[in-house]
């Protein structure tokens, strides 16, 4: 008679996980990795006639100075600012702080102060940039932040205008608030959140400021081609035209 014997099985040795348990399993993997990425980074876009800022409501082409740009959850295209001033009020507020996503300003050094260039190509990360605060050139709404791709930029307008050199972080609802044309005045209430600020070299700052809302321009350093003034290609490393209006 023959007997047949099972081989010994060492149970501690072999687990099968089931199969619906392990798709499960990766299921989960994938999602907690979806939530722990951050979104994508979001160009910038062009400013086209008809677009409105999102906190004052005027037109933005309409207005000197450099703008902005924000990419907020919940939407499908940039929030689009006249100024960066306007900018800051709007993602310093604490509402909004955890919707935020990708943020750009305009490089001053590449526009035209008074007339601005519209494309999206004159943006950079608003992160990373240099913001010159209490200087005298207006923008769409009054006081507003030149803002500068490089720091060597933002040093030769403080040079020509004054002013103070801030990183994005250094930027807060107060001073957003209370920005003025000029060094706060010993004893205004601006007074103390001016720690550095460079005084405008024989006052030039404010007669430009008071006249008629148009300080001279800023003209770029590193123009977008098509918008280039051959007159002006032997002069790219003047920031500044001596002009006023």
């Amino acid at each position: 008679m023959k007997v047949h014997i099972s081989p010994r099985r060492d149970e501690g040795s072999r687990f099968t996980i089931p199969g619906w348990l392990l798709a499960a399993l990766a299921a989960l993997l994938l999602a907690a990795c979806g939530k722990s990425q951050p979104p994508p980074p979001q160009a910038a876009a062009d400013i086209h006639k008809g677009d409105i800022c999102a906190v004052c409501g005027m037109y933005i082409d309409a207005g000197p100075g450099p703008r902005a740009e924000a990419w907020v959850q919940g939407y499908e295209a940039p929030l689009k600012f006249g100024s960066t001033r306007d900018f800051f009020a709007y993602v310093l507020e604490p509402e909004n702080k955890a919707r935020l996503q990708q943020l750009l300003v305009q490089d001053s050094a590449r526009i035209n102060w008074q007339h601005p260039s519209n494309e999206a190509q004159t943006f950079v990360d608003a992160r990373t940039a240099w913001y010159v605060v209490w200087q005298p050139l207006s923008g769409l709404m009054g006081p507003t932040f030149a803002s500068f791709a490089e720091r060597r930029d933002a040093e030769a307008l403080v040079r020509t205008h004054g002013g103070e050199i801030l990183g994005f972080s250094e930027v807060t609802p107060e001073l957003t608030s209370l920005l003025g044309y000029a060094c706060p005045a010993e004893g205004s209430p601006a007074f103390a959140l001016a720690r550095a600020c460079t005084a405008a070299p024989h006052s030039a700052g404010s007669s430009l400021a008071a006249q008629d809302g148009h300080p001279e321009l800023l003209h770029r350093a590193n123009p977008v081609p098509h918008e280039s003034n051959p007159r002006q290609q032997g002069h790219q490393h003047s920031l500044l035209d001596a002009k006023a209006h």
